[in-house]
């Protein structure tokens, strides 16, 4: 800026050297009409207080919560800040003041039942949507707010109404009405701040709020019964999942279960094996000492296995009528006799 300020006054606050020079000409100059008119005494005095009080009128206070945009025959040669300042009296210049520190708030609302009032969701549903801009002129930007736009509070407006629309016009309305309320504050304050610095407006974007997010009052209550069938669907959902999940549980342990014991019965059988090996191998060392001792030990122990779990009759051919000697039962009194 301190390009085109032609007073050169970026931190004087009384207009600078090229000021005073000019008010230094203006003075030599009326004096010199003063000194050839016949009414020299009373009338220079007079028109020196006249001069004095002009350029006096050229003090203003600008307070701490503004800038002074000072234009020169209707263009903007500076900006000042707060504090006692100085600018050449109208028609030479003349000062805007602008607050720069307040935030400003817009409320914008689709609550109509005019459909094109509404706005249009990702999944084709219409809803009345209600939000808030938050807005302030940015530090460096109140020349760009005051000339870039005649209504920048209507361009505000309708930009950030363009931004929502386009942002819903993406999202599901569920998804809008719910926990996507962040998500879209956040990607609408970015896309019109965006287009605000793009404009040049000077306008710096706090924040937006959602504040009503709700279906047209036409179709509000089929709406919720439409979500009240999505939650029993929800509910329906979660009770399959629940019992999936306790199948799945229960299988794994049925699986876990018979897993455990074929390994039981794997090392069982393995240990059996292992032992009838142990015992063929010891038995088939003695039987390499006594080979015949061996044998008939084996076929002793052999018949006895055989014979152990029948019924046994025995036959002496030398006796023409044919004793019964009830082996078994014997045993099995002899048996209930030891118990």
């Amino acid at each position: 800026m301190s390009a085109r300020n032609p007073w050169n006054d970026d931190d004087n606050s009384w207009g600078g050297d090229a000021s005073k020079e000019f008010v230094e000409d203006v003075r030599n100059n009326l004096g010199k009409v003063f000194d050839k008119s016949p009414f020299k005494g009373n009338l220079a005095g007079i028109c020196s207080v006249m001069i004095a009080l002009y350029f006096a009128s050229g003090f203003l206070q600008v307070q701490h919560d503004q800038c002074g945009v000072v234009l020169r025959f209707g263009e903007w040669v500076r900006t000042v800040g707060p504090g006692l300042r100085y600018v050449v009296p109208y028609p030479f210049e003349e000062v805007i003041l602008q607050k720069v520190t307040k935030v400003n708030q817009i409320d914008i609302s689709s609550d109509s039942q005019q459909e094109e009032s509404l706005m249009l969701t990702g999944d084709s549903n219409l809803a009345n949507i209600s939000f808030s801009v938050l807005w302030k002129i940015k530090n460096d930007g109140v020349e760009d707010f005051l000339f870039n736009a005649k209504k920048p509070e209507l361009t505000v407006r309708a930009v950030a109404e363009s931004v929502m629309r386009d942002i819903v016009g993406q999202t599901p309305f569920t998804y809008v009405q719910t926990e996507g309320r962040g998500d879209i504050q956040n990607k609408a304050k970015k896309g019109l701040q965006a287009i605000m610095d793009e404009y040049k407006m000077g306008i710096e974007i706090i924040r937006i709020e959602l504040q009503k997010v709700e279906p047209p009052a036409s179709v509000i209550d089929s709406f919720r019964d439409v979500e009240r069938a999505q939650a029993e669907q929800q509910s329906e959902k979660n009770r399959a999942e629940a019992y999936d999940r306790d199948t799945r549980a229960r299988t794994r342990g049925l699986i876990a279960e018979k897993i455990n014991k074929g390994e039981a019965q794997k090392r069982e059988i393995v240990e059996k094996a292992k032992g009838n090996v142990a015992r063929f191998l010891s038995a088939y060392s003695q039987y390499k000492l006594s080979p015949d001792i061996v044998s008939k030990r084996l076929y002793l122990e052999t018949m006895r296995g055989i014979y152990e779990n029948t019924k046994k009759i025995v036959v002496d051919n030398s006796l023409k009528a044919i004793p019964y000697l009830p082996l078994t039962e014997l045993n099995k009194n002899r048996t209930e006799n030891l118990k």
